[in-house]
């Protein structure tokens, strides 16, 4: 009889003993994800997530740094942006398209670690100079029905003195 308990009591021991060791894995899972989300990294099932449709968000926003050039661009300054966007978009890419009223004065389009010099080498901001808005795009093409797509991600705008 003292056998019988004895190993009901091993059982029951080995049993607790591996559902504590899922709780733990459990645990130590939630804090990765946690971390990652808020440190807006994926994970490797956020990034699977994304990659099927998942709704990680697109954005763009200029590099900041301690150049004055950053700080307040100008015509002939070189500007840089950072970026995310979900992991399907392939080959993405940024536009900045700079103008003065309703003209548009400069345009220029690279891929995400491009850096860009406002005005270009020749452009009608070049040369007339002045104060512009511009826009930057994070974009990339795609393909439907046999014809090739401009999709946007994300935009932001800045004012860049002349």
């Amino acid at each position: 009889m003292k056998a019988v308990s004895t190993a009901a009591s091993a059982s029951r021991h080995t049993l607790l003993a591996i559902v504590e060791a899922i709780l733990v894995v459990a645990v130590i899972l939630a804090a990765v994800f946690a971390i990652a989300f808020l440190s807006g990294r994926p994970t490797a099932a956020g990034s699977a997530l994304a990659a099927n449709g998942g709704t990680r968000e697109a954005w763009i926003t200029l590099k900041q740094s301690t150049s004055a050039a950053a700080v307040h661009p100008s015509l002939g300054s070189e500007v840089a942006f950072a970026t995310g966007y979900p992991t399907n978009v392939k080959n993405p890419r940024i536009e900045v398209l700079c103008y003065q009223g309703s003209d548009l004065v400069y345009g220029e389009a690279g891929s995400v670690d491009h850096t860009f010099q406002l005005g270009g080498a020749s452009s009608a901001w070049l040369r007339a100079g002045g104060p512009a808005e511009c826009t930057a795009n994070l974009f990339y093409f795609g393909t439907h029905a046999g014809h090739q797509t401009y999709n946007r991600l994300a935009s932001t705008t800045f004012s860049a003195g002349g």
